[in-house]
């Protein structure tokens, strides 16, 4: 009996060495450990898949808002520049057109300023005249 024992026992051990014979018990653990492997497996891979999709999401949005921050201060500098641009022909306008009155009126002035003369000058003969008369 304990020959047939021995014997039993160590064709079971062999079989388990040689992964020719398993058990029910030992069976059912290896088949269950598998299952939970694949589903551990399962779920870190959607995990990763979940994970990677939240990160291109955020970087696009990233893009997105760095893309119209970059289109609005490009709008911005554009009006900036046109206003200046508009601000600065009117400044040149308005100083041009200043520059031609005081000219204008300097010349005027000074036609006036002539004209007294002469008058002054010929009031001042014409005192003489009386005068010496």
């Amino acid at each position: 009996m304990q020959k047939n024992f021995d014997k039993a026992l160590e064709t079971h051990i062999g079989r388990m060495k040689n992964n020719v014979y398993i058990e029910k018990r030992r069976n059912i653990l290896n088949t269950w450990r598998d299952f939970v492997r694949r589903e551990k497996n399962a779920v870190n891979v959607i995990g990763a898949i979940a994970r990677r999709t939240l990160r291109i999401e955020v970087f696009q949005r990233i893009r997105m808002v760095a893309r119209e921050r970059f289109l609005d201060k490009n709008a911005e500098r554009i009006c900036t520049n046109f206003y200046n641009m508009f601000k600065h022909a009117n400044l040149k306008k308005a100083f041009s057109r200043w520059r031609e009155n005081s000219f204008h009126y300097c010349v005027a002035d000074k036609g006036r300023a002539e004209v007294d003369l002469k008058n002054t000058i010929k009031r001042h003969e014409n005192e003489v005249a009386n005068i010496i008369k």
